[in-house]
């Protein structure tokens, strides 16, 4: 039997998506799991209107692999957090659903799997929430063709797949006809850009200080994944009054959020993040854990991570790493960050004007930030 309470919330997502087929109902509660499954129908919707679209143009096997593989990584991946904050901030200015913040929740989706295409192809990655990632899916398909560089050709397959999500994600929010959402969002791909770039120039050094990655987190994570789109959500809803108020709220938030990334590398489990540990260390990539130990780290503790820092891994080298973090206090000093952090959005949360509702929504949001495991 459906609950009482479910039928609600379901009803006000069906007029979220049909506002001329339903009656509104307004809800007490946004669970960001009801929001996940009307908004992945929606997403799932958009991206196979655009693959049949693409295949128009050509039926090449290796072509079309690529991009239905990279529209099964839009489809299967993520937690849908960057819309929902997006509708979140939208439903507490205004209060209640509408269609453009849904295309603008589409918009923020394609670009991030767009950039993971891209991120997962600069880092070498494998595998992406348990998912091969496009270049090497591509390069096992290449087996059985004579000729031609394979890991080339595989990994200028997936550019060119992100390449065509990049243009759908443009297509997107070019839909949602708010000029304001436009501009944040052509400010934010700058950010995520600059972000990115720093991450990629710091696995040249073997030393950067941590203002330069707290920097690096603040483009890369919380202005791209809370921060903006808040501030888009808030443009849907042609509200400015409480920009300063989200502004704060997201840095916070991606900071607690990059971090917990950076402490899942270390101590998450390949079942929950559908990765292998310590892939931040074979990058040579620079983290508040790394920077603890070159810090405060003795001697040898800095000997022993750079001895692993940019090189492949075995499952002894895994363990040393993971002990190493243990025993200098680098995991219990990034946990701490991160229960700062998230103490101290609460606290910006419940001394805000929202109304007390609106409160208890942004509350269990940062509750299930807390909680996360992937």
């Amino acid at each position: 039997m459906i609950s009482k309470v479910i039928i609600p919330k379901l009803c006000n997502f069906f007029y979220f998506l049909n506002p001329e087929k339903a009656k509104p109902v307004f809800i007490d509660d946004i669970q960001l799991s009801y929001f996940q499954a009307i908004f992945n129908s929606r997403l799932n919707e958009w991206v196979d209107r655009k693959v049949a679209s693409f295949e128009q143009y050509v039926d090449d096997p290796l072509v079309l692999e690529s991009v239905h593989h990279a529209a099964s990584l839009i489809k299967n991946g993520g937690k849908r957090v960057r819309p929902y904050i997006c509708f979140l901030t939208y439903f507490t200015e205004l209060g209640r659903d509408q269609e453009e913040a849904l295309k603008g929740g589409i918009a923020l989706e394609l670009f991030h799997t767009f950039a993971l295409i891209h991120d997962d192809v600069i880092d070498q990655g494998k595998e992406r929430h348990g998912i091969a990632t496009i270049h090497e899916y591509i390069l096992e398909k290449t087996e059985k063709y004579p000729r031609g560089d394979k890991k080339r050709v595989s990994e200028g397959m997936a550019l060119l797949a992100g390449d065509l999500v990049f243009s759908w994600a443009h297509e997107a929010v070019r839909e949602t006809n708010v000029s304001e959402v436009q501009k944040i969002f052509f400010k934010m791909i700058e950010e995520i850009v600059a972000g990115q770039m720093l991450d990629v120039s710091f696995t040249l050094r073997y030393e950067v200080d941590l203002k330069m990655i707290m920097r690096k987190n603040e483009l890369k994570t919380a202005m791209y994944s809370f921060v903006n789109p808040m501030l888009i959500g808030a443009a849907f809803a042609k509200s400015n009054t409480r920009v300063p108020f989200y502004k704060e709220l997201g840095l916070l938030l991606g900071q607690a959020f990059q971090i917990q990334d950076d402490l899942l590398d270390v101590i998450g489990t390949r079942k929950d993040t559908g990765k292998t540990s310590f892939i931040d260390i074979e990058d040579g990539q620079h983290t508040l854990l790394t920077q603890y130990i070159f810090e405060q780290g003795k001697t040898r503790d800095k000997e022993i991570l750079l001895s692993f820092f940019g090189k492949l891994l075995d499952n002894q080298s895994r363990k040393v790493l993971l002990r190493l973090f243990k025993e200098t206090g680098a995991i219990s000093h990034a946990e701490e960050q991160v229960s700062k952090l998230l103490s101290r959005s609460q606290d910006i949360i419940t001394s805000s004007d929202l109304k007390i509702e609106d409160k208890k929504r942004w509350i269990s949001f940062v509750q299930i930030l807390d909680k996360r495991k992937s």
